[in-house]
């Protein structure tokens, strides 16, 4: 980071330079002859390998004083002239000073070497890995009295980016043990029974972590890769799962204990059944859409994801039910041995036991039960709810929520960058300084490929290739012609040291096959047609490369704008075939595609999520205000994800498809308790009973999704960050939305509905239901008092006498 070219510090990169190219070894076992057992970078490349040539060349010239001014030797910038050749230094140089009186090189900060060949084999493949893992732990302990060095490559991105997911799994263990003690702890009986909770607490997580396993070990053998981002997949999973768990013993908690188990689990099945099935189907939906996506890694996490929600719920219907199938068995028996006498004292103390017989979700003849209390703390508070004032002021506090969050998702910046894949502490981060700092500041290569290039025997061809180049040359922060390396120049500027009458094919061939005029060194950019004889019959494709320098504006939206200019112009000349390669091109081209592909998916995402809960919910109203709802839930996360400092990238793609699929999880079960309840209830009735049905169970399901990504806050990765931030806003907003917004909505399009005749049909009142529904739900505690000591046998046949609804 100060100036490399003291003569120490510039003979240390030069020995550096020669020694890996030269001296670094691995064993390659006799891939490059039987008698060679160890490698060098120079043993297993192909073609010139000549890519850091300009250092020692640079170097020797620079050492002595008098060689700098020397007219045949001029070290300019980005390109050095040596004699009649051309050797472009901007890609190794950086942090370069001109002294303004020679023109001359006086300063470079960063020296950046390169080693690049083809893979022309798998064992030669494998020995440079080995290679490149081997340089990976020399630079891990380079110690050198005046250089620092850092190493970045694919391999190299690849491997961070593994350690990164990978430090997901250390806290796994962490969110299992949170999730199992708050199943416990929220689980209690109406008579506490120890063992049940703790049963209840360690399978009902069984689920989700057998559904894991079995999602990961399914695709593995079916040969799906693995990506270290699909690590985050476990804690959604368990979020999910647990959500269902959640669901199922409450529903479980409110049958009639009277009645034979078959008949408790199929009314538990038919409470439960329809809320689970349609958020696990919307969460598959969601997943299934990001399948289709064009970045690999969300199309990949997205597989797992969808694959381990469908067996979780599969494991959900079968695994967990049974289970709960034999623990109410088991303690149906602890019951009967010595403990009957205390567990009916104990009934009769607590009448809320036979209030469960009246909370019942549905008996065989198919009656509703009656209201909620309109005495309890949720009809008060639908009642509240009611209240035009309220909801008036409710509206006012979601257009402020909605102002704030579409202002976020416009302000949301589209951006690309590898650290954001990377630990804080990764070397990566160094290398990306740099490169930012430096290297594209200063100066990157574009590579042209002309794939289809004219005769050039002829001369209009000849200047149309050369108006090609030039077009690239004087495009905007283009470092213009002295930066361009292209063979045609050089070649055309000295073939008239060439005395023969072969013609241009005849003349370049001869150019390309003297080394020590300077021909041989392009023979890596052309491909060349030839007859069986070797010669040289024309071109068949060939590349030039030329520089361009970003300055201050050096970032992603201007990396963007450049890649549409140099297309735009390879796109003019589509007959030669142009290509442009850069090396952030694969980046841009995400960066390109991910807004469009955002909001397409967003798009799909939500009309699927509609029409999977018009399948479940075939009603309306419940329709439309979970629809809205859904959609202020998801504009709020962007939103408020914006104004939390998260751009729009890859990770936050994954997330957006995550949130869609899990806001629906907290509008459908209200909207589908809502939409089963009588229509001759008022609204506020229909909504306090589904509010008592699902409340508490979605409460527990958030407060769970929140305790498993709990122990992922200590990580500092930004990508687990980016989940982190999401789950938890999805989940506030969620449960906002599911116990404020969407009651208040329902509330009013139920209003609207009756006002407008949309409700005109009443369902007969049997008498019977009439006065059981004045005793227990009109009435005071002292009517429910009565209640409880009421005939047993009568109680037990209440729910065939309710009539048909």
């Amino acid at each position: 980071m100060d100036n490399l070219l003291r003569r120490d510090y510039l003979d240390g990169v030069d020995s550096l330079a020669e020694y890996l190219q030269y001296n670094f070894t691995v064993p390659c076992s006799g891939v490059r002859g039987e008698n060679k057992l160890e490698c060098s970078f120079s043993d297993l490349c192909s073609g010139q390998c000549n890519d850091n040539q300009v250092i020692p060349l640079f170097n020797l010239i620079y050492r002595n004083a008098s060689s700098r001014l020397h007219p045949n030797f001029r070290l300019t910038y980005p390109t050095m002239h040596l004699y009649n050749d051309e050797y472009y230094v901007g890609e190794h140089f950086a942090g370069v000073k001109i002294d303004p009186n020679t023109n001359v090189i006086s300063r470079v900060k960063v020296v950046v070497l390169y080693f690049r060949t083809d893979r022309q084999t798998t064992e030669v493949s494998q020995v440079l890995n080995n290679w490149e893992t081997s340089l990976f732990d020399y630079v891990e302990n380079f110690d050198h009295p005046f250089l620092n060095m850092t190493v970045n490559s694919d391999a190299m991105i690849a491997r961070e980016v593994r350690t990164n997911g990978m430090t997901c799994v250390p806290f796994f263990s962490f969110s299992v043990a949170a999730v199992v003690i708050f199943i416990f702890a929220t689980n209690s009986r109406e008579h506490f029974v120890f063992s049940h909770n703790v049963v209840m607490a360690i399978l009902g997580i069984a689920g989700p972590l057998m559904a894991t396993g079995t999602a990961f070990g399914f695709l593995f053998l079916f040969g799906f890769p693995f990506n270290s981002i699909t690590l985050v997949m476990p804690f959604l999973i368990i979020g999910v799962g647990c959500d269902d768990v959640f669901i199922i013993i409450h529903a479980m908690r409110k049958t009639d204990k009277s009645e034979s188990l078959e008949d408790r689990i199929a009314e538990t099945m038919e409470e439960a059944g329809p809320s689970i099935t349609v958020t696990s189907a919307t969460n598959c939906l969601s997943f299934a859409i990001g399948i289709a996506t064009p970045t690999p890694a969300i199309s990949l996490f997205c597989l797992y994801t969808c694959v381990a929600v469908a067996v979780d719920f599969v494991y959900q219907l079968t695994f967990f039910v049974a289970v709960l199938v034999y623990e109410e068995k088991r303690l149906m028996k602890l019951q009967k041995v010595g403990e009957e006498k205390k567990i009916e004292a104990a009934m009769e103390r607590r009448p809320k036991q036979v209030l469960s017989i009246q909370n019942s979700i549905r008996s065989t003849a198919g009656a509703h039960p009656p209201p909620a209390n309109p005495n309890g703390i949720v009809s008060r508070y639908c009642r509240f709810l009611k209240d035009w004032k309220t909801r008036l002021c409710l509206l006012l506090v979601l257009c402020g929520y909605w102002t704030a969050s579409y202002y976020g998702c416009k302000t949301m910046e589209i951006k690309m960058d590898t650290t954001n894949l990377i630990m804080n502490d990764s070397p990566l981060n160094h290398i990306a300084w740099i490169y930012e700092r430096f290297l594209w500041s200063e100066g990157q290569l574009v590579m042209v490929f002309v794939n289809n290039p004219p005769d050039l025997t002829k001369s209009e061809n000849l200047h149309e290739v050369l108006e090609l180049v030039n077009r690239f040359e004087t495009l905007p922060y283009s470092m213009g012609k002295n930066s361009t390396s292209i063979w045609l120049r050089s070649f055309l500027y000295q073939s008239s040291l060439y005395h023969n009458n072969k013609g241009f094919n005849g003349l370049l061939q001869e150019w390309l096959e003297d080394s020590e005029g300077g021909g041989a060194r392009w023979n890596d950019m052309l491909r060349l047609k030839k007859d069986e004889n070797g010669t040289i019959l024309g071109i068949d494709k060939f590349m030039f490369a030329t520089a361009c320098a970003m300055g201050d504006d050096a970032n992603w939206s201007t990396r963007e704008k450049l890649q549409k200019q140099w297309r735009g112009v390879a796109h003019e000349y589509e007959h030669f075939n142009v290509t442009v390669f850069q090396s952030y091109s694969f980046y841009i081209d995400q960066l390109d595609s991910i807004g469009a592909t955002t909001m397409s998916t967003v798009i799909w995402a939500a009309i699927t999520m509609d029409l999977a809960c018009l399948l479940m919910i075939p009603g309306i109203n419940s329709i439309l205000t979970s629809t809205i709802a859904m959609i202020s839930i998801n504009i709020g996360v962007f939103g408020l994800l914006s104004m939390w400092r998260v751009n729009l990238d890859p990770i936050t793609m994954c997330t957006t498809l995550m949130s869609i699929g899990f806001s629906v999880d907290f509008t459908a079960h209200i909207s589908y308790h809502y939409y089963r309840n009588p229509t001759s209830w008022t609204t506020d009735e229909r909504l306090a009973d589904a509010l008592k049905s699902i409340g508490w169970p979605m409460i527990q399901a958030a407060s769970s999704t929140v305790l498993c990504i709990f122990p992922l806050m200590f990580n500092t990765s930004y990508m687990v960050w980016v989940f982190v931030k999401t789950i938890l806003l999805v989940t506030v907003l969620g449960l906002l939305h599911g116990i404020i917004f969407l009651p208040a909505l329902l509330l009013t399009s139920g209003d609207l509905s009756r006002l407008f005749g949309g409700d005109s049909i009443q369902p007969e009142k049997p008498e019977k239901l009439g006065e059981i529904s004045q005793a227990s739900s009109f009435s005071s505690g002292n009517s429910e008092t009565a209640l409880v000591k009421s005939n047993s046998t009568e109680l037990r046949t209440l729910p065939q006498e309710r009539g048909s609804g």
